[in-house]
C-alpha cells in the first residue's frame, strides 16, 4: 500500500505552559508519551498516555496520542475510537482528524477516510507540510475509484511540494489507470529526476514500459528496483511477465522459481505458479504447467487464473472432458468469467459437441456483446459447421471489435469468403490478413485454397510452398503434413 504518514500531524504540540508547571503533572507525562511513540516504544507509550487520560479525560492531544500508538500496533477499533473522543473535545483539532483518516483507511473504510483528510485539510493552512493529508487523501479517492478526484489530490500535494515523490508516483498510478501510459511515464521520469534511487518509482516506470510493450526497457527499470529494494512486493512477479512477453521464457522461468524461494502470502505465491504455468503451457511443457497450476490452485481454491491455465493444459493434453469439467468450476465461481466460457466453447468444439460450443460462444456474447474472442470463435465453429454466411457475420463481428490478433479472423473470414464463393472479397480478407502478418502461414494456404477454385494453378502452388516453408519454420507438424498433402495432390492433378 502506498500510505505515506507525514510529519505535519506526528506530535502535537503544546504552548503556552512554564516549565515550572510541567513538574509532576499530565502534561509532563503526555510528552513522555510523546517521545515513547516517536522512538517506537508503543506498549510504554499507551501506558503513558492512558495515565495523563487517568488524571485529565479532556486532554485532546492525549487521545490523540494514544489513537496514533494504538494504530501503529494494529488496533485500529481502538484507535478510531481514541481520534473520534479527541474530536469529541477539539472538533479543530486537525491532527485528531488526520489520524482518524489514517485508521478507516487501514480498516477499509475509504469514504470515511476521505471525510476525514478533507476537514484535516480545511482545519489547516497550506503549506509542504500539508502535502502528506493530499497524497493520503488522494489514496483514499483512488480505492473508492474516484480517480479524477485522485487525480487532483495528488497534484495538490505537489503544487504544496514540488519535492514530495510520492504524490507524483500516485499521479503516475492514476494516469495508468486512465491509460494515458505518456502522462504517466512522465509523472514517474520526474520521480525519478528527483530521486533516482527510489525503487517503487522504477517499479512503476516498469509497468508502463510493460504495457507499452517496451519489453527490454520493462525487464531493465525491473531489475534496477530490484538492485535499489530486494524485497519490493511484486516486482519478481512482473520481472517474469516481462521476460515471458519479452521471449525469454528461461529468465521468466528463473526468475519466477526464485521468487517462491521467497516468503510472501499464499495469494501472491498462488500467483506466482500461476505465472510459470502460463510460461511453461506456451513452451509446450504440458506436465510441468499442470503442476504449477494445481499448486496455485492448491493455495488459492478460488483462483480463476490457475483453473482457466490448467484446463489450456488439459485440452493440449486431449483431456477434454477433465478440461470441460474444470472449465464449467470456474464458471461456478464466476458466472461472468468470459475466458472460461470461450475456453470451454472450445474444449466442446474438440470434443465434437458442437450444438453445446455454439451455445456456449452465444452466452459468452451475450454477457459481453463487445467481446471480439466470442464472436471470433463462435464465426469459426458455424463454418466448419457449414453454415458459412452466419459464420461471415460474426467473423466481420470480430473484425469490427478490433480483436488483437485481426489476421487470423481476416484469414478465416477469407476461408469462408471462398466456400461461398464470393472470390473477390476472399482474396481481400485474405490479403488484408497478409498486410497485417505477412509470415501467418495459414493466409497463405488460403491464398492456395482460393487460386485453386479459381483455376489459377501457379498462383496457387506458390502460396502453398510459402504457406510450407513458414509451417516448418514454425515446427508445425501438423500443417507441414496438410500442406505437402495438398500440394502433391495439386502437382499430380497438374501432370495429369
Amino acid at each position: 500500500m502506498r500510505q505515506h504518514f507525514g510529519v505535519g500531524f506526528a506530535t502535537a504540540v503544546l504552548v503556552g505552559i512554564a516549565p515550572a508547571a510541567l513538574a509532576q503533572s499530565p502534561i509532563q507525562l503526555l510528552e513522555q508519551a510523546n517521545r515513547s511513540r516517536e522512538q517506537g516504544r508503543w506498549d510504554e507509550a499507551i501506558q503513558l498516555y492512558r495515565r495523563v487520560l487517568v488524571a485529565n479525560d479532556r486532554l485532546a492531544a492525549a487521545h490523540f496520542g494514544l489513537g496514533a500508538t494504538l494504530r501503529q500496533q494494529g488496533n485500529l477499533d481502538g484507535a478510531i475510537a481514541a481520534h473520534r473522543r479527541a474530536i469529541a473535545l477539539d472538533e479543530r483539532f486537525a491532527p485528531a482528524h488526520y489520524g482518524l483518516g489514517v485508521a478507516l483507511f487501514q480498516k477499509g473504510n475509504a469514504a470515511g477516510a476521505v471525510a476525514a483528510y478533507e476537514r484535516a485539510i480545511a482545519l489547516s493552512p497550506p503549506s509542504p507540510a500539508l502535502a502528506p493529508t493530499y497524497y493520503n487523501l488522494g489514496l483514499a479517492e483512488e480505492a473508492r475509484n474516484n480517480l479524477p478526484a485522485a487525480l487532483r489530490a495528488f497534484r495538490q500535494a505537489i503544487a504544496l511540494d514540488r519535492a514530495y515523490v510520492p504524490a507524483r508516483l500516485g499521479v503516475g498510478a492514476i494516469l495508468r489507470r486512465q491509460n494515458d501510459l505518456a502522462g504517466a511515464e512522465a509523472a514517474y521520469q520526474e520521480a525519478l529526476r528527483l530521486n533516482a534511487n527510489h525503487a517503487e518509482a522504477r517499479f512503476g516506470l516498469g509497468i508502463v514500459f510493460y504495457e507499452t510493450q517496451r519489453y527490454p526497457e520493462a525487464i531493465a527499470a525491473y531489475q534496477e528496483a530490484l538492485k535499489l529494494n530486494p524485497n519490493l512486493p511484486f516486482v519478481r512477479y512482473n520481472l517474469g511477465l516481462a521476460q515471458a512477453a519479452g521471449n525469454q521464457p528461461a529468465a521468466a522461468i528463473a526468475t519466477y522459481q526464485a521468487a517462491l524461494q521467497e516468503t510472501a502470502p499464499p495469494t501472491h505465491q498462488a500467483e506466482l505458479w500461476a505465472a510459470l504455468g502460463d510460461v511453461h503451457l506456451q513452451q509446450q511443457n504440458l506436465n510441468a504447467a499442470a503442476s504449477n497450476f494445481q499448486k496455485s490452485l492448491e493455495l488459492n481454491p478460488k483462483s480463476l487464473r490457475a483453473r482457466n491455465g490448467l484446463g489450456l493444459t488439459r485440452r493440449r493434453q486431449g483431456r477434454l472432458e477433465e478440461a470441460i469439467a474444470i472449465y464449467r468450476e470456474a464458471l461456478n465461481l464466476d458466472a461472468r468469467y468470459l475466458a472460461a466460457h470461450n475456453n470451454l466453447g472450445r474444449a466442446l468444439a474438440d470434443a465434437n459437441r458442437p450444438e453445446e460450443a455454439i451455445a456456449i460462444f452465444r452466452q459468452a456474447i451475450a454477457l459481453d456483446p463487445e467481446n471480439p474472442l466470442a464472436h471470433s470463435n463462435l464465426g469459426n465453429l458455424l463454418r466448419a459447421q457449414g453454415q458459412t454466411e452466419a459464420a461471415i457475420a460474426s467473423l466481420r463481428q470480430a473484425i469490427a471489435l478490433g480483436r488483437n490478433e485481426l489476421w487470423v479472423d481476416r484469414t478465416h473470414l477469407g476461408l469462408a469468403l471462398t466456400e461461398l464463393g464470393s472470390y473477390r472479397e476472399a482474396r481481400e480478407a485474405l490479403q488484408q490478413a497478409l498486410n497485417l502478418r505477412p509470415n501467418y502461414g495459414r493466409a497463405h494456404f488460403g491464398l492456395g485454397s482460393l487460386y485453386t477454385l479459381q483455376g489459377d494453378t501457379a498462383r496457387a502452388l506458390t502460396a502453398y510452398r510459402e504457406a510450407l516453408r513458414l509451417f516448418q519454420l514454425e515446427n508445425d507438424t501438423e500443417w507441414v503434413n496438410r500442406t505437402q498433402q495438398t500440394l502433391q495432390a495439386l502437382t499430380a492433378a497438374t501432370r495429369s
